[in-house]
Protein backbone atom coordinates (compact mmCIF):
# COMPACT_ATOMS: atom_id res chain seq x y z
CA UNK A 1 0.00 0.00 0.00
CA UNK A 2 1.14 3.60 -0.53
CA UNK A 3 -0.41 6.48 0.88
CA UNK A 4 0.04 10.08 1.62
CA UNK A 5 2.04 11.12 5.11
CA UNK A 6 -0.86 12.23 7.40
CA UNK A 7 0.73 15.11 9.51
CA UNK A 8 0.20 18.52 7.71
CA UNK A 9 2.42 20.90 9.39
CA UNK A 10 1.07 23.71 9.05
CA UNK A 11 -2.09 22.12 10.58
CA UNK A 12 -0.69 20.52 13.46
CA UNK A 13 1.77 23.68 14.53
CA UNK A 14 0.76 22.59 18.49
CA UNK A 15 1.98 19.41 18.61
CA UNK A 16 5.65 20.00 16.85
CA UNK A 17 8.92 20.76 17.52
CA UNK A 18 12.28 20.82 16.42
CA UNK A 19 13.32 19.66 19.57
CA UNK A 20 12.90 15.86 20.59
CA UNK A 21 11.06 15.64 24.00
CA UNK A 22 9.86 12.92 26.16
CA UNK A 23 6.61 12.18 24.80
CA UNK A 24 7.63 12.49 21.23
CA UNK A 25 8.64 10.43 18.30
CA UNK A 26 10.18 11.23 15.04
CA UNK A 27 8.45 13.23 12.61
CA UNK A 28 10.33 12.99 8.91
CA UNK A 29 10.11 15.38 6.09
CA UNK A 30 11.52 14.83 2.79
CA UNK A 31 15.06 17.38 3.87
CA UNK A 32 15.40 14.26 6.67
CA UNK A 33 16.49 11.80 3.38
CA UNK A 34 20.03 12.62 1.93
CA UNK A 35 20.98 10.14 -0.84
CA UNK A 36 21.24 6.60 0.73
CA UNK A 37 20.86 8.42 4.45
CA UNK A 38 18.30 9.25 6.65
CA UNK A 39 20.00 12.77 8.82
CA UNK A 40 17.60 12.88 12.04
CA UNK A 41 17.36 14.54 14.08
CA UNK A 42 18.65 17.84 12.16
CA UNK A 43 20.17 20.40 13.97
CA UNK A 44 19.16 23.91 12.20
CA UNK A 45 16.73 22.36 10.52
CA UNK A 46 13.91 24.98 9.70
CA UNK A 47 11.33 22.23 10.36
CA UNK A 48 9.93 20.29 12.91
CA UNK A 49 12.08 16.61 14.07
CA UNK A 50 9.56 15.55 16.45
CA UNK A 51 5.90 15.37 17.21
CA UNK A 52 4.00 14.67 20.79
CA UNK A 53 2.20 11.74 21.26
CA UNK A 54 -1.48 11.94 22.40
CA UNK A 55 -5.16 11.10 21.52
CA UNK A 56 -4.69 13.57 18.66
CA UNK A 57 -1.87 12.72 16.94
CA UNK A 58 -1.73 8.71 17.51
CA UNK A 59 -4.16 8.23 14.51
CA UNK A 60 -1.33 9.64 12.18
CA UNK A 61 1.77 7.62 13.84
CA UNK A 62 2.98 4.39 12.06
CA UNK A 63 4.72 1.71 14.09
CA UNK A 64 8.63 1.67 13.84
CA UNK A 65 9.94 -0.45 11.11
CA UNK A 66 10.91 -0.48 7.34
CA UNK A 67 9.01 2.07 4.88
CA UNK A 68 10.19 3.43 1.50
CA UNK A 69 9.35 6.61 1.22
CA UNK A 70 8.88 9.00 -1.79
CA UNK A 71 8.65 12.80 -1.74
CA UNK A 72 5.77 14.36 -3.22
CA UNK A 73 7.02 17.17 -5.41
CA UNK A 74 10.16 17.46 -7.30
CA UNK A 75 11.87 20.20 -9.73
CA UNK A 76 11.76 19.87 -13.65
CA UNK A 77 15.69 20.21 -12.77
CA UNK A 78 16.45 17.09 -10.56
CA UNK A 79 17.82 13.84 -12.59
CA UNK A 80 14.52 12.29 -11.28
CA UNK A 81 10.94 12.77 -10.63
CA UNK A 82 10.41 9.74 -8.11
CA UNK A 83 12.56 9.82 -5.69
CA UNK A 84 12.59 7.00 -3.27
CA UNK A 85 14.38 7.01 0.34
CA UNK A 86 14.38 3.81 2.97
CA UNK A 87 13.40 4.45 6.62
CA UNK A 88 15.52 1.64 8.63
CA UNK A 89 14.55 1.66 12.34
CA UNK A 90 17.89 1.53 13.59
CA UNK A 91 18.25 5.25 13.12
CA UNK A 92 15.41 5.83 15.36
CA UNK A 93 16.33 3.59 18.03
CA UNK A 94 13.88 3.84 21.29
CA UNK A 95 11.05 4.86 19.75
CA UNK A 96 8.21 2.70 18.84
CA UNK A 97 6.98 4.99 16.19
CA UNK A 98 7.21 7.57 13.85
CA UNK A 99 5.12 10.27 11.47
CA UNK A 100 5.44 11.05 8.07
CA UNK A 101 5.10 14.28 7.05
CA UNK A 102 2.05 15.73 4.28
CA UNK A 103 5.06 15.90 1.52
CA UNK A 104 5.86 11.97 1.73
CA UNK A 105 4.37 9.11 -0.03
CA UNK A 106 4.72 6.12 2.67
CA UNK A 107 4.91 2.38 1.22
CA UNK A 108 2.94 0.15 3.91
CA UNK A 109 1.87 -2.95 4.72
CA UNK A 110 -1.52 -1.92 6.65
CA UNK A 111 -0.41 0.66 8.03
CA UNK A 112 2.98 -1.17 9.34
CA UNK A 113 6.61 -1.62 8.08
CA UNK A 114 7.48 -3.51 5.04
CA UNK A 115 10.10 -6.68 5.22
CA UNK A 116 13.52 -4.98 4.76
CA UNK A 117 14.01 -6.16 1.43
CA UNK A 118 10.83 -5.69 -0.13
CA UNK A 119 11.56 -1.93 1.18
CA UNK A 120 14.90 -1.58 -0.77
CA UNK A 121 13.38 -3.22 -3.68
CA UNK A 122 10.52 -0.94 -4.24
CA UNK A 123 13.26 1.94 -3.68
CA UNK A 124 15.52 1.26 -5.89
CA UNK A 125 13.11 0.02 -8.33
CA UNK A 126 11.42 3.42 -8.27
CA UNK A 127 15.35 5.72 -8.52
CA UNK A 128 15.13 3.50 -11.50
CA UNK A 129 16.05 5.47 -14.93
CA UNK A 130 12.87 3.25 -16.34
CA UNK A 131 10.60 4.71 -13.65
CA UNK A 132 11.62 7.88 -14.42
CA UNK A 133 11.06 7.61 -18.31
CA UNK A 134 7.66 6.53 -17.59
CA UNK A 135 6.95 8.50 -15.04
CA UNK A 136 8.30 11.64 -17.06
CA UNK A 137 6.17 10.49 -20.58
CA UNK A 138 3.05 10.01 -18.38
CA UNK A 139 2.57 12.20 -16.06
CA UNK A 140 3.28 15.93 -17.04
CA UNK A 141 3.35 17.64 -13.48
CA UNK A 142 6.11 17.51 -10.87
CA UNK A 143 4.20 16.52 -8.21
CA UNK A 144 4.41 12.63 -7.19
CA UNK A 145 0.98 11.55 -5.76
CA UNK A 146 0.09 8.00 -4.25
CA UNK A 147 -2.27 7.62 -7.12
CA UNK A 148 0.32 8.01 -9.47
CA UNK A 149 2.38 5.89 -7.65
CA UNK A 150 -0.15 2.98 -7.21
CA UNK A 151 -0.39 2.95 -11.01
CA UNK A 152 3.01 1.63 -12.08
CA UNK A 153 3.62 -1.33 -11.90
CA UNK A 154 6.20 -3.49 -10.02
CA UNK A 155 7.87 -5.82 -10.48
CA UNK A 156 6.65 -9.78 -8.54
CA UNK A 157 7.91 -10.02 -4.87
CA UNK A 158 10.27 -12.16 -5.86
CA UNK A 159 12.28 -9.74 -8.04
CA UNK A 160 11.50 -6.71 -5.25
CA UNK A 161 13.11 -8.83 -2.66
CA UNK A 162 15.87 -9.80 -5.15
CA UNK A 163 16.48 -6.48 -6.25
CA UNK A 164 16.11 -5.48 -1.86
CA UNK A 165 18.86 -7.35 -1.29
CA UNK A 166 21.61 -6.27 -3.96
CA UNK A 167 20.17 -2.40 -3.34
CA UNK A 168 21.05 -2.82 0.20
CA UNK A 169 24.78 -3.95 0.01
CA UNK A 170 25.02 -1.39 -3.13
CA UNK A 171 22.75 1.10 -2.65
CA UNK A 172 19.74 2.35 -3.48
CA UNK A 173 19.58 5.86 -5.01
CA UNK A 174 22.86 5.94 -7.28
CA UNK A 175 21.14 5.83 -10.82
CA UNK A 176 23.89 3.70 -12.57
CA UNK A 177 23.90 1.41 -9.75
CA UNK A 178 20.28 1.12 -9.22
CA UNK A 179 20.10 0.71 -13.68
CA UNK A 180 22.90 -1.65 -13.04
CA UNK A 181 21.00 -3.89 -10.57
CA UNK A 182 17.91 -3.94 -12.30
CA UNK A 183 19.62 -4.81 -15.73
CA UNK A 184 21.30 -8.04 -14.06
Amino acid sequence: EVSTGPVVDFRSREYISKAVDVGMVPLLYPGHFVDDFIDWPKEDFKRANAIEVNEVTRKWLYPSGFYTVVRRFSSKEEKRRINANVVTPNVFNGFAALAFENRLNVFHLHRSGLDESVAFGIAAFLNSSRVDEYFRRFNGHTQVNATDLRAIKYPNMERLVSLGKLAKTHGHSNQAIVDGLLDS
